[in-house]
């Protein structure tokens, strides 16, 4: 079974705060391994990857809170 992609008001908030360049390269990043499956580490610098990790983790809480609401 596939899980729905969830992106919060919170996720997307984050994202537009960051700076013009981490901006592309995160939404890059987030495009390629939930929409394409890629892994989209190799693109990243250090820097992006840790804030990519980040965002990747609000991601996954989001899907984690969408998917337990519709069990119950």
């Amino acid at each position: 079974m596939e899980q729905n992609i969830v992106i919060s008001r919170h996720v997307v908030n984050t994202i537009k705060s960051l700076p013009h360049i981490e901006r592309e390269a995160i939404s890059d990043a987030l495009a390629r391994e939930l929409i394409l499956g890629q892994d989209p580490n190799e693109s990243l610098t250090p820097v992006q990857s840790m804030l990519y990790a980040m965002i990747r983790f609000y991601v996954r809480q989001d899907m984690d809170r969408s998917s337990l609401c519709k069990t119950t």
